[in-house]
């Protein structure tokens, strides 16, 4: 009798174990796809950006402008979609539809000053549109942008937008935008921009 009593309760707790392993294995937390074809992990998934990642940027978008953080020892590359770089070079305004991304690197620096790039560390995503402004209750400091911060394998780190308006409504006039001169200038003459920040310090590391 007590063998049987064993051999049941063996026999319980193995089917337990096989129902967790198998709800795990169909649950669809596993992952998710967006739309652009980047996979992400549900854990990270406390937030979704409606600033999508995008890839093969270094392809398809243009490298206008290099900056140098020299107080930080960071280097920031920065690219821009096409979509909008005739209405920049023309009208010099940056149309709904723009999107921006900044690689930020570490970076030594020489005795003559100059910054060499050695890691990147994360990847920054500025985008424009209209219709993002028309929600009453938005804060008006971001104008028509909103930002997402991605790290350099493309997985969302944070939408947190306060860090980000705090500093671009410093360049309000320029379209809350630190680069549209560098911007202009790439998109006039297809030749990439290379600057140092107007900053101090470098806040997006």
């Amino acid at each position: 009798m007590q063998q049987k009593r064993f051999a049941l309760l063996a026999f319980f707790v193995g089917a337990i174990a096989i129902s967790i392993a198998l709800s795990y294995l169909i649950s669809p937390q596993a992952s998710y796809v967006f739309s652009s074809g980047h996979r992400q992990d549900s854990s990270a998934l406390a937030v979704v950006s409606p600033v999508e990642f995008p890839e093969n940027y270094r392809q398809q978008f243009m490298h206008y402008a290099t900056v140098d953080c020299p107080n930080s020892r960071i280097v920031r590359q920065m690219y821009v979609n096409r979509d909008g770089l005739e209405a920049i070079a023309t009208t010099e305004t940056i149309p709904s539809g723009t999107a921006i991304v900044m690689e930020t690197y570490s970076a030594n620096q020489n005795g003559e000053g100059r910054l060499t790039s050695t890691h990147l560390n994360n990847i920054f995503i500025r985008e424009k549109r209209t219709d993002w402004n028309t929600d009453p209750d938005r804060d008006p400091d971001r104008g028509e942008w909103q930002s997402a911060w991605y790290s350099p394998s493309g997985t969302l780190v944070s939408t947190q937008q306060s860090s980000c308006v705090s500093c671009h409504t410093m360049v309000r006039d320029r379209d809350f935008t630190f680069t549209r001169p560098a911007l202009i200038t790439a998109a006039k003459t297809g030749q990439l921009q290379r600057q140092s920040t107007e900053f101090g310090t470098s806040v997006c590391r």
